[in-house]
């Protein structure tokens, strides 16, 4: 251990009735420990947030989207023509969109009904993994009444169980002066589904792609294509090559695409919060900054012996610096582990609740990155050392006659 080591410890440590110098340490690295934690806690919470929100989009929509430009839809064929050759395409499937109206015994809301093919749509988006109540197959049902899955609120709202019927009315082209003419089909309520977001639970119905043309009177057309790719987030090539094959029949979209807002909602109040957060330490900064400026106070005399015995101004230097860079590591240390073990807490437990019809999300989920944590370490120790550089300064210029002389 060198001098000026020792000499930052036992600084840092304090004499018995240096009272001021040792409290004021003690709160700078509190206050570090505090403002890095905050960090920690804040980044994890978010970064689960988003990663949560992104898992519950693709349980319930397709990576991929090829919408017609007009309204007509697309011819209901077999399209593996054109998805062959591109590697990155897993499965594809057809289908029909569109809102109707939903009456039960007990109320009405307006919902949004997809038509899907029940074999083609598990490997897409794997709706039939979200079902809580009835079984995939009763898609395929052919009775006078065709089944229907319900999102778990709407079912709520409407009042419905497992075997209940339901009237859906939609609205058809204008056919007078009193404009269109609602056209009636009835359903049976052959489960629930739950995808975990209130929006798609709140107004979600499933039924068959031939149920649902008939309902809209699609007839042998459907709304377009929902395709599942290998890797999510390697989209844009294969969603290129796509554009290219169905350029004469419509747009392709990614699921980034389609929740753009949001996604970019969550990085930018992910990046403010970083930078709200870091001025918590920045406080801690000037604690530091005031604790040695009062050590420097407070030793004069024995700095003007050190530099009086040969101790260089660097030497000196050195002294504060270590003495700051200690206290902001101690700092940085235990607030790494205070923040890591709430969110760790966090993460396991999800003990905090939030409105499902304010939020995306029913509970504050946690997930811990390497990189932003290693991110708030670096950006503490660096406002410590800025913090630090001042007063090590002044310290080592203070000349050591002078400050003999001052004291005595």
């Amino acid at each position: 251990m060198t001098f000026e080591t020792f000499l930052a410890l036992r600084y840092l440590k304090g004499a018995r009735r240096d009272l001021g110098g040792s409290l004021t340490s003690v709160i700078a690295v509190a206050s570090v420990a505090v403002g890095v934690a905050a960090l920690v806690v804040t980044l994890a919470v978010m970064t689960g947030a988003r990663e949560d929100i992104r898992a519950k989009i693709l349980g319930a929509q397709p990576h991929l989207l090829v919408q017609p430009i007009g309204e007509a839809g697309l011819p209901a064929v077999d399209y593996s023509d054109r998805f062959a050759g591109v590697k990155d395409v897993k499965a594809w499937a057809p289908y029909v969109l569109g809102q109707a109206l939903a009456r039960s015994g007990r109320g009405a809301q307006g919902v949004v009904v997809k038509g899907v093919d029940p074999d083609r749509e598990p490997g897409v988006t794997g709706l039939d993994g979200r079902l809580r109540a009835g079984r995939w197959d009763d898609l395929r049902r052919a009775d006078k009444d065709p089944a229907v899955f319900l999102g778990k609120e709407l079912a709520q709202n409407l009042g419905v169980l497992q075997g209940d019927r339901l009237v859906m009315a939609v609205s058809l082209a204008d056919t007078g002066a009193f404009g269109g003419v609602p056209a009636f089909h009835a359903f049976v309520v052959a489960g629930v589904v739950e995808t975990g977001l209130y929006d798609y639970d709140n107004s979600l119905a499933v039924v068959s792609l031939a149920a649902a043309q008939r309902l809209f009177r699609l007839g042998d057309r459907v709304s377009g294509l929902g395709i599942r790719l290998r890797d999510a987030d390697e989209f844009a090539a294969p969603a290129a090559v796509l554009q290219e094959r169905f350029a004469s029949m419509g747009l392709v979209r990614s699921w980034l695409g389609l929740n753009k807002p949001l996604f970019a909602a969550l990085r930018l109040e992910k990046i403010v919060m970083f930078l709200i957060l870091t001025l918590i330490t920045l406080v801690a900064a000037f604690t530091i900054l005031s604790n040695l400026l009062l050590v420097t106070a407070q030793r004069t005399r024995e700095i003007g012996i050190l530099r009086a015995m040969g101790a260089t101004r660097a030497s000196i230097r050195r002294i504060f610096l270590r003495k700051g860079l200690i206290m902001g590591g101690l700092g940085t240390g235990l607030g790494l582990s205070l923040g890591l073990g709430i969110a760790l807490l966090l993460k396991r437990y999800q003990f905090i609740k939030l409105p499902a019809d304010i939020y995306y999300i029913e509970k504050l989920p946690a997930r811990i990155v390497p990189l932003d944590v290693g991110l708030v370490a670096l950006a503490a120790l660096a406002i410590v050392l800025l913090a630090t550089l001042y007063p090590s300064r002044a310290a080592s210029r203070l000349d050591a006659l002078d400050a003999i002389r001052r004291i005595g």
